[in-house]
């Protein structure tokens, strides 16, 4: 019922983002003004209240001297023509991990307290140790300066303003470096561990898929290399060769033929907004049956709706990864309406899908589908999500 809630909440309509003359406001006051100074600036407006009181001299005397601490400070604001922002790097991480944002910074000029900062954060990241984040930099030096992330969910993050901060000498007012370019914060969903994956061998659907998964069905005809021989493996795939070269017992690998592997596919198509609760879990699941399935070597091809992932070029974990990182996760139902999946090309190997929805397309031999309740059957699992690490299915 809670996550229920959460996906209500969550789903109310929201006016389109747009930068308008208050949110530059508010802007100006979050990067601008260091604490202290928001609160002397708070305190001004009670002494300006005082001030209207008949014979309350000490808050005026006060609010005079707020104001005029203010105005030297705005005056004392450090120059920032003297620093450099170059090679701003932020590698990709799992939810719930720190993503560490790391800045080159160069100088021509002594400062001894400089902070790194990243303004207009989505509200799932938030900054860790924000204050220990002072360094201080010498004349004509070159320096890399790095602060850490927090972060909770999947998915693409924009960082829009990356600088580096100088405060004046009282302490009020920040003097930024801008560094110029948008940066990409890719957050990889955390991929549930499959314990066990019977579903995929039982019935008559689960035949296609067992002559994928036999051991002597798993080697192709392509040869990939050698690697370190493994308790289990089979003798006639032991390299003799390397085995006299080296004194030391090597196995040969074999990939699985093009266009012979196994075929996933990620539905998120949806048409109520309580199938929304299932959507991360969906994404959670596919992660992590995509990595079994490449642990095996029988992953050939995936699919988010009818869209087929590039595999090409990089190792299949990461793509996979990426792609299921940059997601948007919808309001109260998908941009598509649920349907039969119809690829572009003709599936060679059997197809397993994993929805939020039945999916009725003649290519799914087996799918699951996510449910309140846990019922399997020949070709079709509805499952229950569990908050466990490890699942069985």
């Amino acid at each position: 019922m809670r996550n229920y809630w959460s996906v209500l909440f969550d789903s109310i309509f929201k006016m389109p983002y747009r930068e308008g003359v208050l949110v530059r406001l508010y802007y100006f006051w979050q990067e601008t003004f260091t604490s202290a100074a928001k609160s002397c600036i708070a305190a001004a407006w009670f002494a300006l209240l005082l001030y209207m009181v008949p014979g309350a001299f000490l808050a005026r005397y006060f609010l005079f001297f707020l104001i005029s601490l203010l105005f030297v400070a705005v005056l004392l604001r450090p120059k920032t023509k003297f620093l450099t922002l170059k090679n701003a790097v932020i590698a990709p991480v799992t939810a719930g991990e720190e993503a560490v944002l790391s800045v080159d910074v160069f100088s021509e000029k002594a400062y001894a307290a400089l902070s790194l900062e990243v303004f207009r954060l989505d509200d799932s990241l938030k900054r860790s140790n924000p204050l220990d984040s002072f360094f201080s930099i010498g004349a004509s030096d070159y320096q890399q300066f790095s602060i850490k992330i927090k972060t909770e969910k999947r998915g693409l993050f924009l960082l829009k303003k990356t600088a580096v901060l100088l405060k004046d000498p009282i302490g009020l007012v920040n003097s930024a470096v801008i560094y110029q370019d948008v940066l990409e914060l890719v957050v990889y969903p955390k991929a549930v561990r499959i314990g066990s994956f019977s579903f995929l061998l039982n019935g008559v659907s689960g035949r296609d898929f067992s002559l994928l998964l036999r051991p002597f069905m798993e080697r192709g005809m392509d040869f990939k290399g050698v690697r370190p021989y493994r308790e289990g493996d089979s003798l006639r795939d032991v390299d003799y060769r390397a085995f006299a070269r080296h004194l030391k017992p090597f196995t040969k690998e074999f990939g699985v033929e093009m266009g012979g592997g196994l075929v996933l596919v990620l539905d998120l198509r949806f048409d109520r907004w309580r199938d929304k609760v299932y959507f991360e879990s969906a994404i959670s699941l596919t992660a992590g049956i995509a990595f079994w399935l490449l642990e095996r070597q029988v992953l050939d091809r995936f699919f988010i709706n009818d869209q087929e992932i590039d595999l090409k070029g990089r190792e299949k974990r990461f793509l996979i990864l990426q792609a299921l990182a940059k997601i948007e996760t919808p309001r109260l139902k998908s941009k598509e309406a649920p349907k039969k999946w119809e690829p572009a090309a003709i599936p060679m190997g059997p197809v397993f899908a994993v929805c939020l929805k039945k999916n009725h397309s003649k290519w799914i031999k087996k799918q699951i589908v996510l449910h309140s309740e846990t019922i399997e059957h020949d070709s079709v699992m509805y499952w229950n999500p569990s908050p466990d690490d490890e699942v069985f299915l």
